[in-house]
């Protein structure tokens, strides 16, 4: 494939995930208020003291997402899994203090 149709191939593959994220949250809500509810209750199941970050959340979807490829193709599979990587990446970039805060204070408790 020539450059201009890999460009045009890598747009309509983000305009299909941007499509798939504004479904997905008119469905369920804000991912990130759904990631971060998720990982409140995630930590308080395990005895947590600090609250799992929504990024992190997200990124542990993905790694769900990855190893269900081990047994066979499936498209939808791989669109999830980059969309669950998308958001991740802008919840930390936008939470990159409270990342901080929350790694310093596990890393004290777990030492």
């Amino acid at each position: 494939l020539g450059l201009h149709t890999k460009i045009t191939n890598l747009k309509m593959q983000n305009e299909k995930l941007k499509k798939i994220r504004e479904a997905k949250e008119l469905e369920y809500g804000s991912f990130d208020d759904n990631m971060n509810n998720i990982g409140r209750m995630w930590s308080t199941l395990l005895g947590l003291k600090e609250n799992i970050p929504g990024w992190l959340v997200s990124n542990m979807f993905v790694a769900s997402k990855l190893i269900r490829t081990k047994t066979k193709f499936k498209k939808d599979t791989y669109d999830d899994a980059a969309n669950y990587l998308h958001q991740a990446e802008l919840m930390q970039q936008k939470d990159a203090e409270i990342y901080r805060d929350w790694i310093v204070g596990f890393n004290k408790r777990k030492n």
